[in-house]
C-alpha cells in the first residue's frame, strides 16, 4: 500500500471514515461471491473506523432496506439518467444516482461490478462530485468481450485488449466458423450501433462492429483507469492483464478475496481414511456454462460404478436450456445428487458433507471464494488449471489442478480420490487457511485512508498560490 507522510495523511488517519459499496445486485435477491463480499468487508470495517452504505441496481423496486445491520439503497438502472427531483417536484442539478450517493456523506466511493447497473457511468457520477473512488475488479467483463478471459475459448488469455485478436475471438463466440471469424477480424472499424442497421438486425450490427466494440472495451478500460484512484486485483493474473493494457501500476493494489467468518469458528474437518465409506464429491455455484458442472457431471459417466463415490451438485441459474441439460445428464445417473439454491448462510452446511469441491470452472476466476470457504473447513480441490484456482490450490499438495474441459482426466482424478484414501487424507491435512475478513478489511481500510489523504492534499499549482 502506499503510505502518506503529511499531516492530512495522519488527520485521515485518526478520523472516522464513511464508504459508499456500490454494486450491480446485492441480497437478497443475489447471493453470489461479490454480494458476500461486500457484506463481509463492510461488516469487519467498522472494526478499522470506517461506515459503510451499500447502494445496488435492481429491475424492482427502487427503495432503501436494512439488510443485516446495514443500509441498503436500491436504485433503478436508469437512475444515471434521471435528474433528481426536489421535495417540491423541482429538478436538482444532479442525477438520481448522484442525490443517493451525496446523501450517504462518503470519504470514498467503492465500485464492485462492471454492470450496466453499476459501471463507468456509475464512476463517473461520482468523480463529478469530486468523491475519490476505488474499483474491485470482481469479475473480468472490464478486460474480456467474452467475460471468460479465455482466448478462443480454449486457453488463458493474457488479457490485452487488441480489436483484430479480440473480434476474432468473440466471432467464434457467437458461433462463426474461423474463415469468418479471421474475416471479421479484418473489417474496417465500423461502428453501426447507432445506425440504420442496427434497426434491421442487431445480430449483424454486433458481427460488423466487433473490431469497434474492442476499441471502446480498451477506452472504457483506461477511462475507468483514469476516474479511479485505486483498482483491486483480486488475484496476480488480473493484475497481470492491467499491466499488459498499460494501466498505471501505482494504482494498482492486489488483495484477495477470504471466506466469511462464519468458517473461522469451525475446525477444518479432516477426512478420514475408511475404505468403505463413499467419498462425496461436491459443486457448488452457479448453473452455467462457464462454472462447467457439466464437466464433473461427464466425468462421472467415467468413472465405475463399482466405486464407492457419490456427486452432489449444489447451485441454480438463469439460463434454463443449460439447467435441463443438467437435469437429463444427472438423471443418467443414481450417484449423483441435485441439490438446488444453497443459500449462503448454509454453505458451511453443505460443505461438511462433502469430501471434495470440484471446480470446474471455464472462466478465468478471480477468486473464487467458495475455493477459499472450502479450504477454510479442510476439503481438498480438484479444479481448473486456471486464473484464480490456479493461484490457490497446491497441485498434489492440497488439492488437484486438472485440464480445462477434459472429463477423462477429471475422471482420473476422481478415481484417484476414491482409490488413495491416504492421500485424500494427506490433502485434506496440508490445506491451510491463508486470508481471513479481517486481513481483507485491513487492506482496505489502509487504502481508503491513503486515497483520502491523497484526494485531500492540494495541486502543485494550487499549492503556490
Amino acid at each position: 500500500m502506499l503510505g502518506i507522510g503529511t499531516d492530512s495523511g495522519s488527520t485521515v488517519r485518526r478520523r472516522r471514515l464513511r464508504v459508499v459499496h456500490c454494486a450491480g445486485f446485492y441480497f437478497p435477491d443475489s447471493t453470489g461471491g461479490t454480494e458476500v463480499y461486500v457484506r463481509d468487508l463492510t461488516r469487519e470495517l467498522l472494526s478499522d473506523s470506517i461506515d459503510g452504505t451499500i447502494i445496488a441496481a435492481t429491475d424492482g423496486e427502487a427503495g432503501r432496506y436494512r439488510w443485516q445491520g446495514f443500509d441498503v439503497i436500491r436504485y433503478r438502472p436508469d437512475a444515471t439518467d434521471r435528474l433528481a427531483v426536489t421535495p417540491g417536484g423541482g429538478f436538482l442539478g444532479n442525477t438520481a444516482f448522484q442525490k443517493i450517493v451525496e446523501g450517504a456523506k462518503p470519504d470514498v466511493f467503492h465500485l464492485h461490478s462492471w454492470t450496466t447497473g453499476a459501471g463507468l457511468d456509475h464512476l463517473r457520477q461520482a468523480a463529478e462530485l469530486g468523491i475519490p473512488s476505488v474499483v474491485t475488479m470482481h469479475v473480468p467483463a472490464a478486460l474480456c468481450m467474452r467475460g471468460t478471459m479465455l482466448l478462443e475459448g480454449t486457453k488463458p488469455c493474457d488479457g490485452r485488449i487488441d480489436d483484430r485478436r479480440c473480434a476474432r475471438c468473440f466471432a467464434l463466440c457467437r458461433g462463426l466458423p474461423k474463415p469468418a471469424a479471421w474475416l471479421v477480424s479484418r473489417l474496417p472499424k465500423w461502428d453501426f450501433h447507432d445506425g440504420g442497421m442496427s434497426r434491421i438486425s442487431s445480430r449483424a450490427t454486433g458481427v460488423l462492429s466487433l473490431r469497434a466494440s474492442a476499441v471502446r472495451k480498451a477506452r472504457q478500460l483506461h477511462a475507468m483507469a483514469a476516474l479511479a484512484q485505486r483498482i483491486v486485483a483480486p488475484s496476480d493474473w488480473v493484475l497481470a492483464a492491467l499491466a499488459a493494457n498499460a494501466i498505471p501500476l501505482h494504482k494498482i493494489v492486489v488483495s484477495s478475496q477470504a471466506a466469511s467468518e462464519a468458517f473461522s469458528g469451525t475446525a477444518p474437518r479432516r477426512r478420514k481414511r475408511g475404505q468403505d465409506r463413499k467419498v462425496v464429491i461436491g459443486f457448488l455455484g452457479r448453473i452455467v456454462v462457464e462454472k462447467g458442472p457439466d464437466l464433473v457431471i461427464r466425468a462421472m459417466a467415467h468413472v465405475s460404478n463399482d466405486l464407492p463415490v457419490l456427486l452432489r451438485v449444489a447451485g441454480s441459474g438463469a439460463e434454463p436450456t443449460y439447467e435441463r441439460r443438467i437435469r437429463r445428464l444427472a438423471s443418467q445417473d443414481r450417484r449423483i445428487e441435485l441439490f438446488g439454491l444453497v443459500e449462503h448462510e448454509k454453505v458451511s452446511q453443505f460443505l461438511e458433507t462433502i469430501d471434495v469441491l470440484a471446480v470446474p470452472s471455464r472462466n478465468m476466476e478471480t477468486g473464487p471464494l467458495v475455493v477459499q470457504e472450502a479450504q477454510a473447513l479442510g476439503i481438498p480441490v480438484m479444479g481448473s488449471n486456471l486464473g484464480g484456482i490456479a493461484e490457490r490450490v497446491r497441485d498434489g499438495i492440497d488439492g488437484w489442478l486438472l485440464p480445462l474441459d477434459d472429463a477423462r482426466v477429471w475422471a482420473e482424478a476422481i478415481v484417484e480420490a476414491v482409490s488413495d484414501r491416504d492421500k485424500l487424507a494427506r490433502l485434506s491435512q496440508n490445506v491451510q487457511r491463508s486470508r481471513s475478513v479481517a486481513d481483507v478489511a485491513s487492506d482496505m481500510a489502509s487504502l481508503y485512508r491513503d486515497v483520502v489523504a491523497e484526494h485531500s492534499v492540494p495541486e502543485e499549482g494550487a499549492r503556490s498560490k
